[in-house]
Parts: C-alpha cells; structure tokens; sequence
C-alpha cells in the first residue's frame, strides 16, 4: 500500500527532483511528472500529512495544475472504488467546510470541487494546518496536514503551469 503514496508525491527522474525546486520551504514539494504520451507536463505541489496525528489511509494533500485552474485533492493510500462519492470535510481556524469529492483514477486520489481551491486561494492561506475527515460507505480516515507557506507554494505552482 505504501507505493500509491509514493508514486503520488515521488519525482519521475532526478533531474526533476524536489532538492532542485524553491518552494521547499514548510516541507511543500513541487513535482514535475513527464508526460509520456508527449504534451506538457504533469505539475503539482504537495505536503504529506502529520503521522503522528493521522490515520495510515490518509496520506496528505495535493494541488495540481489543471486544464483551467488548480485543483484541490485529498490523497489516501487506500484506492476508493470508481463509482465512490466520499464526504470530505476540512476544518481550518475553528471552522469546517464539507464537499463532495470526486475519485480519481486509479483511486487514491479525491478530487475536491472549484470552491475548495478558492479556500486555498484565501482563508486557509492564514491558518497552520487543516484537519481533514474523509467519510464514505466503504472506507473512512482522518488526519492533519500542516500548511504554513501555502501562498507561496501556490504561487510557485502557478509560475510552473503549463499554458492552456
């Protein structure tokens, strides 16, 4: 189950390796991902999630430059099945926010709908971590991620998007 994980956060080749990139800072991780079939690459910014305050199933956060915007997604070690719909929620500051999320090939991957990321883009941008409750019928987790330097990693990923 560990290598999902790794395979989500881990560089493709070292010329591509995170040493390499600035936003290391607050331990963000921006990726570079060739694209195998040619076109741009894939480019995201992640951040694992805290275990010693997390269940195993919740491996952390990612932002990945998508076709218009980035995008928002939570990242498990346990695929979900297709056809899931789980429920995310994410407190940040004394506040919760809830969403429906979408899953991504091959699984591991929940994909949070546009107004996650304008949460990303402001409000949780003050705030030091995010607590997040991932719930469906087939499996549930729960953990932290810290997110000091979330504008600035953001910033960077959005320096590194592709042109659409």
């Amino acid at each position: 189950m560990f290598f999902a994980f790794a395979a989500v956060f881990t560089p493709c080749t070292p010329a591509d390796s995170v040493a390499q990139h600035p936003n290391q800072a607050n331990g963000w991780r921006l990726i570079h991902t060739a694209n195998p079939r040619g076109g741009p690459d894939a480019v995201s910014i992640s951040h694992t999630a805290d275990i010693g305050r997390s269940d195993l199933d919740f491996a952390g956060i990612m932002v990945r430059c998508g076709e218009k915007m980035p995008e928002f997604i939570i990242v498990a070690i346990t695929p979900f099945p297709p056809r899931a719909h789980p429920e995310v929620t994410i407190g940040a500051a004394g506040k919760e926010w809830r969403f429906d999320a979408r899953v991504l090939p091959p699984g591991a991957e929940l994909l949070l709908p546009s107004e996650a990321m304008d949460l990303a883009n402001g409000r949780w941008q003050s705030a030091h971590e995010l607590a997040v409750k991932v719930a469906s019928p087939t499996q549930s987790f729960s953990g932290v991620v810290a997110i000091d330097g979330l504008a600035q990693a953001l910033a960077n990923l959005i320096s590194t998007c592709p042109a659409n």
